[in-house]
C-alpha cells in the first residue's frame, strides 16, 4: 500500500528537466595547420576575434604547423565532436592531401566542412634584385641557367606550390622547390635573399610589395587583381589556366551535430561580413565566400575529383 501511494505521489509531482546548456557555453578552440604569421593564421585570428565578440565566450587559435596540415587535420580528426575543436582547412588537408599520399595520419571524410571564409589569390614574387623584371624576362633567364634557382614553398600539395609547379610545367622551367613549414618563414628569406622566389598569398604578400622588400611578376589569375592593378595577370601574359587561389575554410569533427554545425556556420559568417572584418579582408586582396556547410562540401569534392585528375596525370606523389 505505501509503495502504491509513493509511485502515486511520484506521478504527481512536477516533471524536473535539466536543461541544456546553449552552444556555445565556453571557450572553443580553433587550431591552424600553419605557424603564426602565414595568411590562414592571419584569416582565422581576424574573424576569430570577432566570433568570440559575437558569441561572448574566448575563442582560441592554436597552431599545429607540420605536414601540410596534416598534424592539425589528425588532432581534430580525433577531437571530442562537440564543436569546441575547429579547424582552418585549405586544399592541402582536404583536397591535394588525399592524391598525394597513398596514407595519410587522418581520413578527409573524418572531417565536416562548415563554411568556407576565403579564397587568396596568389602572386609570383622574388627579390628586388633578382636580375630578371618582369615574367618574359624570367623564364628566359631560368632556362638559360636551368637547376640554378630556387623558389619557396610553404608545404608540398599547397596551393601555392602546386601554382608553381604547374607554371613550371608549363613554361618549360627546372627551379628547385625548397620546402618551408609556412609562408611566413618563405617570405623572410625571399626579403634576405637567402631564396630568391616564391608564389605568396595577397594577405602576406601586399605589404613587402608596399614597403619594396618584394617585386611581383604576375599574379596567378585570370585577370589583373584589384589590390595589384599594376601587375600583370599569367592569363594575359599567356598561361591560362593558372588561375590557383588557396581556400581557407572552417571544419569540425564529423559526428559534430547538425545544430551545432549550423550554429557555427551562422556564427562564423556573421563574423566574416562584419563591415570592418570584411574591409580589411578584402583591402588584402581576399574574395569573400561564406557558404554554407553543403555548398563547402559539394566544392572540396568537385576540387578533390579535379585534383586526383591531375595529380595522376602528372604522376606525381609524396611517399
Amino acid at each position: 500500500m505505501k509503495r502504491r501511494q509513493f509511485l502515486a505521489a511520484a506521478l504527481a509531482a512536477p516533471l524536473i528537466v535539466r536543461a541544456q546548456p546553449s552552444f556555445p557555453s565556453k571557450p572553443i578552440n580553433w587550431v591552424v595547420g600553419f605557424p603564426p604569421g602565414g595568411g590562414a593564421d592571419g584569416v582565422t585570428r581576424l574573424v576569430a576575434s570577432k566570433l568570440s565578440q559575437n558569441l561572448g565566450q574566448p575563442v582560441v587559435v592554436e597552431n599545429r604547423p607540420g605536414a601540410s596540415s596534416s598534424i592539425a587535420a589528425q588532432y581534430v580528426s580525433n577531437a571530442a565532436p562537440d564543436g569546441y575543436t575547429i579547424m582552418s582547412v585549405e586544399q592541402g588537408s582536404m583536397v591535394f592531401n588525399t592524391a598525394l599520399y597513398s596514407k595519410l595520419p587522418y581520413e578527409p571524410k573524418d572531417i565536416a566542412p562548415v563554411c568556407d571564409l576565403i579564397r587568396a589569390p596568389v602572386i609570383l614574387a622574388v627579390n628586388p634584385n633578382f636580375p630578371a623584371k618582369d615574367l618574359k624576362s624570367f623564364v628566359e633567364l631560368v632556362r638559360q641557367n636551368p637547376g640554378k634557382y630556387n623558389y619557396g614553398s610553404p608545404g608540398r600539395g599547397l596551393a601555392h606550390q602546386l601554382a608553381m609547379e604547374a607554371f613550371k610545367q608549363r613554361a618549360k622551367l627546372d627551379i628547385v622547390d625548397v620546402q618551408y613549414k609556412g609562408i611566413a618563414p618563405v617570405v623572410q628569406d625571399v626579403i634576405a635573399g637567402q631564396i630568391p622566389i616564391a608564389a605568396i598569398d595577397t594577405v602576406v604578400v601586399l605589404p613587402h610589395l608596399r614597403s619594396g622588400k618584394l617585386r611581383a611578376l604576375a599574379s596567378f589569375s585570370a585577370k589583373r587583381l584589384a589590390v595589384t592593378p599594376d601587375v600583370p595577370s599569367m592569363a594575359e601574359l599567356g598561361y591560362d589556366g593558372l588561375d590557383i587561389a588557396p581556400i581557407v575554410g572552417v571544419a569540425v569533427p564529423r559526428a559534430t551535430p547538425r545544430e551545432v554545425v549550423a550554429k557555427l556556420n551562422t556564427e562564423v559568417v556573421r563574423a566574416l561580413r562584419d563591415p570592418e572584418v570584411s574591409a580589411k579582408l578584402t583591402g588584402l586582396g581576399l574574395e569573400i565566400i561564406g557558404d554554407t556547410p553543403e555548398q563547402f562540401a559539394a566544392f572540396l569534392k568537385q576540387d578533390r575529383e579535379m585534383a586526383a585528375k591531375k595529380v595522376k596525370a602528372s604522376g606525381a606523389k609524396l611517399d
